[in-house]
């Protein structure tokens, strides 16, 4: 079982609530996912969902900024759904991580689930082609990526360790960068809800909400919105 359960330095794997499987990073001192919600759950409900990504995807194409990639399952998740419809535009995705390490992690991994979008993952991350769905990825810290990142996007998912593990992505300059990335009628998801985050996307020029439609007993998380101020 050791190569159906790789473990490194500073990663450790745990079952989570639905069944699926996330890591622990000693680095961080902190999980990728809450245990007693599911990594699954938490992606599909927090970011898939909560975007209106798919919604979007009906009509045009779409545009992604993912930070950070982590183990990946807020974009495997997503292309679950994707491949679920038929007749949607193309997906293009940009993803910022700044741990390499990660990427080593997918290969020959078989805990990641679903499987079959996790085995699409790993071609797009390996430059294969995918129908209608691509995918680009920087290693780089993503406070300098957006010193140098100047396409807008129509989605963001924001999905870095929390406040207090990982500071320098929680602040207001961050937050001035993705308003800047974001087209005037896109998105951006966390599932971050606390006051104070959302008092600093406030700052930055954005309207916050609760995550619709989660599960019985699910932390909300946030979908922020662009506001115009009325002249």
């Amino acid at each position: 079982m050791a190569n159906l359960v790789p473990l490194t330095d500073d990663k450790k794997p745990f079952v989570t609530a639905d069944g699926s499987f996330s890591y622990y990073n000693l680095t961080y001192n902190e999980a990728y996912h809450a245990k007693s919600i599911g990594a699954y759950t938490e992606s599909l409900h927090k970011f898939v969902f909560a975007s209106g990504i798919l919604e979007k995807l009906r009509y045009k194409e779409v545009w992604l900024l993912d930070i950070c990639f982590g183990l990946g399952y807020n974009l495997a998740v997503l292309i679950n759904e994707y491949l679920k419809k038929q007749g949607l535009h193309k997906l293009n995705i940009l993803s910022v991580e700044k741990d390499p390490s990660v990427l080593s992690l997918l290969e020959n991994n078989y805990l990641f689930w679903p499987v079959h979008s996790y085995s699409i993952l790993r071609k797009l991350l390996e430059g294969d082609p995918v129908k209608n769905i691509d995918l680009n990825i920087i290693i780089d810290d993503a406070t300098a990526v957006f010193e140098y990142l100047t396409f807008p996007f129509d989605v963001i998912f924001f999905d870095p360790f929390s406040k207090n593990k990982n500071p320098e992505m929680w602040n207001i300059n961050v937050f001035k960068k993705l308003y800047n990335l974001l087209k005037d009628d896109g998105c951006i998801v966390t599932y971050a809800c606390s006051a104070s985050v959302r008092k600093k996307f406030y700052k930055a020029g954005f309207l916050s909400y609760d995550t619709r439609n989660l599960p019985t007993g699910f932390q909300k998380g946030t979908l922020m919105k662009k506001f115009v101020y009325l002249q």
